[in-house]
């Protein structure tokens, strides 16, 4: 992995160890959500914290009893500093039965963009696409013509973001290269037929050298500590 100082973008999505949401969200404010531990976190550079629970829908892989977790960190080292901490460490052992944490970097000449949210649109949602890829310069203009073609539709169905992202790989490990899809919604309904729409999804084939995940999540309920 890099330390060089540009913004990663880590995604944790696992299934918790408390038997409830609610037992989670009270755990995690108690710990990785607390005024010390967020303390502790921003000092290394963690630059926003969120937190979402699956919507169980047909094009949505997440399942009831998964989390996720989605951070901006100000740079790789900081990071890995911050996750080497024994500390950390056990707290995650308590929140999680098993995790997949993964750090990203941004696609570097993919087609991006981030607009406002109309006036009483609140509601937040998440779709994820995560599969291996042979060549990032092909996947990105398999995804660059798609998205291109897609962006005022989808903005008409409520999508606010979308971004592209590359598997940063640590030290030593030769795993595949893998490509990350985040979409940001602010309506359910829209998001379910843009997904569901099989002309927008055949668009994006060929992206992949492997079958893809997809999964869709909302903004978690109640009040969690977030940053």
């Amino acid at each position: 992995m890099s330390t060089d100082a540009s913004p990663v973008f880590l995604t944790v999505r696992g299934q918790y160890l408390p038997s409830t949401l609610e037992g989670l969200r009270v755990l995690h404010n108690d710990t990785a959500g607390s005024q010390a531990g967020i303390a502790a976190a921003r000092s290394l550079g963690d630059l926003s914290h969120k937190v979402y629970a699956p919507v169980v829908m047909p094009q949505s892989g997440a399942k009831e009893g998964e989390v996720l977790f989605m951070d901006w960190w100000q740079d790789p080292k900081g990071l890995m500093d911050f996750f080497a901490n024994e500390n950390v460490q056990m707290q995650g052992t308590k929140l999680f039965k098993g995790r997949d944490a993964t750090v990203w970097m941004p696609a570097k000449g993919a087609f991006t963009y981030n607009l406002p949210a109309a006036a009483n649109r609140n509601e937040r949602y998440v779709g994820l696409i995560r599969g291996p890829i042979a060549s990032p310069e092909k996947s990105l203009n398999i995804f660059r013509a798609a998205d291109v073609k897609a962006q005022r539709t989808a903005r008409a169905r409520g999508l606010l973001s979308h971004e592209l992202f590359i598997k940063l790989n640590p030290p030593g490990d030769s795993s595949p290269l893998e490509l990350l899809g985040v979409d940001i919604w602010c309506d359910a309904k829209g998001m379910g037929e843009h997904y569901g729409d099989p002309n927008e999804m055949k668009a994006l084939e060929g992206a992949f050298s492997g079958a893809p995940t997809a999964s869709v999540w909302a903004q978690a309920p109640g009040n969690w500590s977030e940053w």
